[in-house]
């Protein structure tokens, strides 16, 4: 891989401008076809053009470790504010695009399976499952009242029907991620990992990443880290504590990339989306458009940047009008199907679902808008910052490579 600490620079804007994900060889899914043909396994996506297989095949273990929110115009701030001396800017990086949309549920989906959105049909944060007839905070398996999505004995592994091609690598593959997520019930609905780990420190993390690291034999793993994408949501991509927990991680990556010499270990470092904070003037709440929510059969879903809406066929006239009127300045109005079409969630065999997930219109943000949909009796909740659009700062994503 070709890499200098100016990679790639022509592609950070302003961020605020429209980028799609790059699937012909520039995105996190070409990334996953790198690693897991590198692996021995068998992927039917182009490779990571910057990054081909062949590159990787000689790692004893290989770690793919996702920093969650940490996007690559995020990343510059951080590193011409001379954070980050550790590790981040002592190593040449990468610019990847991330997949549409460009939001953590997408996102860490293809990383665990190897598959475009469109082929597993995970869409955003709020996912609409039309058959069982509501709408799902799909990763904690959860509805909008906090109820379990189905009870315990309902095979959700079956119904979500994620693809895995993951599972062709043949190395013991190990997931090492934060607290819950290894035993989650949307982790086991997905693919096989041999090995499971958690962790809820940046310590633990390092610990887990280095065991693995020198064990005996070949073998694949995938490490998650949340909080500074927490961190961003809480209190916005340039407060004091994001910055310390930015420092964090670069010293813990910085210990790490140390403790793995000798151990044949290649780690790569991305994220799944970078965010864009929302000024308060553009934070809007759809339940109080009017009007709006009239014209739907359920509640919006996706994510603050991007809203699928499913519309009443007598009130798509309806809807569109008052799109156009209230919410010209705030979003664009894509087609569910032109985007399908279009390519947006990428390559491969549609998921069967993948249609009746996606919405009959998406709401995608312009600028710094952000969209909610409280529930009745509820209040407006809205992060300080947010993902799931197309703006640079959402889309555009880093890739460090360390050999040992």
């Amino acid at each position: 891989m070709q890499q200098t600490r100016t990679a790639h620079r022509r592609n950070l804007t302003t961020g605020v401008s429209t980028r799609l994900p790059e699937y012909q060889g520039n995105s996190i899914l070409n990334l996953m076809a790198t690693v897991i043909r590198a692996c021995g396994g068998a992927s039917p996506h182009q490779e990571l053009a910057a990054l081909p297989s062949r590159e990787l095949k000689s790692a004893r273990r290989l770690v793919y470790l996702v920093l969650d929110g940490l996007g690559a115009i995020q990343l510059r701030r951080h590193l011409a504010d001379e954070q980050g001396t550790a590790f981040f800017a002592r190593h040449p990086h990468y610019i990847l695009t991330s997949v549409y949309p460009a939001t953590t549920a997408a996102a860490v989906t293809t990383f665990a399976t190897g598959a475009s959105p469109a082929e597993h049909a995970i869409l955003g944060w709020h996912l609409n499952l039309p058959d069982l007839g509501l709408v799902s905070t799909i990763l904690p398996a959860i509805t909008r009242t906090r109820t379990p999505v189905a009870p315990p004995d309902f095979n959700l592994g079956a119904y979500l029907e994620l693809p895995r091609p993951i599972e062709t690598v043949r190395r013991t593959r190990a997931l090492l991620s934060w607290g819950h997520i290894p035993a989650s019930r949307y982790s086991l609905a997905g693919p096989h990992w041999h090995q499971r780990r958690a962790y809820s420190t940046l310590t633990g993390m390092e610990r887990a990443i280095l065991d693995f690291a020198r064990a005996p034999g070949r073998g694949l793993a995938y490490a998650y880290w949340p909080d500074y994408d927490s961190l961003c949501h809480e209190f916005g991509c340039d407060h004091r504590r994001v910055t310390l927990h930015f420092r964090r991680m670069d010293e813990t990556l910085a210990r790490i990339a140390r403790g793995l010499k000798g151990t044949g270990t290649t780690l790569l470092i991305t994220a799944d989306h970078g965010l864009i904070d929302a000024s308060p003037a553009h934070r809007v709440e759809l339940r109080d458009v009017p009007g709006l929510l009239d014209c739907l059969a359920t509640l919006p879903a996706g994510d603050a940047r991007q809203v699928h809406c499913f519309v009443r066929p007598s009130m798509e006239s309806q809807f569109l009008a008052i799109v156009r009127k209230r919410l010209a300045p705030a979003c664009r109005i894509v087609p569910g199907r032109e985007a399908i079409r279009n390519g947006w969630f990428g390559p491969g065999k549609p998921h069967p679902a993948l249609t009746a997930r996606c919405g009959d219109y998406l709401l995608v943000a312009r600028g710094d808008y952000a969209f909610g949909t409280r529930l009745p009796g509820q209040k407006p909740d809205f992060n300080e910052a947010n993902h799931g659009g197309t703006s640079a700062r959402e889309m555009l994503v880093p890739l460090y490579t360390v050999r040992s």
